[in-house]
């Protein structure tokens, strides 16, 4: 093995998993290994939609050369000089995880820019996470106001990601299909990086081209919104997608074992979803990690936390880094890095931690309670005294990754 620290064996770990899951490349892999569809598609447009929207558009620009015009919308902070300098492409910058005004002018521009093109068009929608927000036409009896209440709301319930966007397409003129009502062409192609569980094309980004019924769980204060919203008008459409998915936590996953084992190290690829309530998944994987062989351990996943009417500063990863911590105080062996593969955890400018024996100690050197702060939600503040958090420059959006080094 090379001289790095659990630190930087981790960190290395969690930048392949990037890598090996990056928009651009994925889209320029996809392109590659289906050249007869490719060709045969003839795309003459690109709709982009999501938090990597921007480098999946510029890899079908690299490599669909029959690209007239493309739309893309993104967060403002993810539109590179270079798409903003083509004058083929409609730059829409949009607001996440909150939708605002911004979104509902995106919501705006993009059914313009479908309901123009006639029908011998072809269009290839390039959909990444983060879309439910950033676009949006809501249903009638349903304004800016109510849509962020309903949006805030979700985002605090602890709901999973299934639930969270079969609940924002009760709301949405555009998701679970609806964008088909706008679409003139009859057939199209859309490619999907997945950030939900089972990759069902009909959560990612709330399924802007995909007809779907979800069961609703029970929830009091979000029906009292169905009952002043109009219905939406069904129309027909004779529009056929064809649904690829071009990346997954999966891969991504895969890709840090391959890295893990050029280092000599045994890895472990598990199985099992990381879900629910972050302080029972922190609680389940030291039970793991207890009785586990040495070496790297990879998990998968997205749990929830329930945000307390004034949250502090961070996110679900750091939250779990920091609740496995309490695990590990007195164990100098083990170390555990939580992280988005967007980049981005919660209301923090960081990706995640990574947090060993030493968390608890300095922590409580610094005079921190860490049960208090994860009471307040504020993990961040914490890990940002202890030293233990992480950045990165994302281009995907897999969900989150767990990676733990158990050294013996």
């Amino acid at each position: 093995m090379t001289e790095l620290t659990a630190r930087e064996l981790l960190v290395m770990l969690y930048e392949t998993a990037l890598d090996s899951a990056d928009g651009r490349y994925l889209v320029n892999q996809w392109c590659r290994d289906n050249k007869e569809k490719v060709a045969q598609s003839s795309y003459t447009h690109c709709v982009a939609i999501g938090k990597v929207a921007a480098p999946m558009l510029q890899g079908a620009l690299d490599t669909v050369p029959g690209i007239k015009n493309s739309l893309l919308i993104s967060p403002q902070a993810k539109i590179t000089r270079q798409l903003k300098k083509n004058k083929n492409v409609v730059c829409q910058a949009s607001s996440h995880p909150i939708p605002d005004e911004s979104s509902l002018e995106a919501g705006k521009v993009l059914l313009q820019f479908v309901s123009r093109l006639d029908k011998s068009a072809k269009i290839l929608f390039l959909i990444s996470g983060g879309a439910s927000a950033l676009v949006e036409v809501p249903v009638d009896g349903i304004d800016l106001e109510m849509l962020q209440k309903i949006n805030r709301y979700l985002l605090a319930s602890g709901k999973d990601i299934h639930q969270i966007n079969a609940w924002r397409q009760q709301f949405s003129k555009i998701k679970a299909g609806g964008l088909l009502n706008w679409i003139n062409t009859s057939s199209h192609t859309q490619l999907l990086l997945s950030d939900v569980k089972d990759d069902k094309p009909e959560f990612i980004g709330s399924g802007l081209l995909i007809k779907t019924d979800t069961q609703l769980e029970k929830d009091e204060y979000l029906s009292s919104f169905l009952v002043s919203s109009a219905s939406i008008d069904e129309q027909t459409t004779d529009s056929s997608v064809d649904t690829f998915i071009i990346g997954n936590i999966n891969l991504a996953k895969q890709a840090v074992s391959k890295a893990a084992q050029a280092e000599s190290l045994n890895s472990y690829v598990h199985d099992e979803f990381l879900e629910g309530d972050v302080h029972q998944v922190a609680k389940y994987l030291f039970s793991q990690l207890d009785k586990a062989e040495p070496g790297v351990h990879i998990w998968g996943g997205e749990p929830t936390v329930r945000l307390p009417e004034k949250p502090g500063i961070g996110g679900r990863n750091q939250t779990l880094a920091l609740a496995f911590a309490q695990y590990i105080a007195e164990i100098p062996d083990l170390h555990l890095l939580s992280a988005g593969t967007d980049g981005v955890d919660g209301n923090s400018n960081c990706a995640g931690a990574v947090v060993s024996m030493y968390t608890s100690k300095k922590a409580k050197k610094m005079g921190f309670d860490i049960e208090t702060e994860l009471n307040k939600a504020n993990a961040g503040v914490l890990l940002m005294a202890t030293d233990d958090l992480i950045h990165a420059t994302s281009h995907t959006n897999v969900m989150d990754i767990v990676i733990a080094y158990k050294v013996k």
